[in-house]
């Protein structure tokens, strides 16, 4: 359990927000905690990448560049060519046509080259 949280504030650099104020320790444990859980939950839905660290998580699938067009009657996000595509489609990770309750209802379509 200590590995996996000193792995994760090595990652995410959340404890060096606040360091000078101590209120703020809980919060960006409680917010490390979190993030850690997101990118376990999105590495378990990731072909061969279940045990992957959250770096290169990170790396390969989040530091992705695209474009996100917000229509008036969808969002469609538009990811570059990369050679992980594939594993995000097969993923189908939100897939075509779940809306986004914030945006108005409008469903999201994601496209890859």
């Amino acid at each position: 359990m200590e590995d996996g949280l000193g792995q994760s504030v090595n990652f995410f650099h959340l404890d060096c927000l606040a360091s000078e104020v101590e209120l703020n320790v809980d919060v960006d444990a409680a917010l490390t905690v979190l993030a850690t859980g997101c990118y376990r939950w999105l590495a378990r839905q990731l072909r061969s990448f279940d045990k992957a660290a959250a770096k290169q998580v990170y790396r390969k699938f989040v530091e992705t560049a695209g474009v996100v067009e917000i229509r008036n009657d969808e969002i469609v996000v538009q990811f570059d060519k990369r050679s992980h595509n594939p594993i995000l489609r097969e993923a189908a990770i939100g897939g075509n046509g779940q809306t986004v309750p914030w945006l108005h209802g409008r469903p999201l379509r994601f496209d890859f080259p």
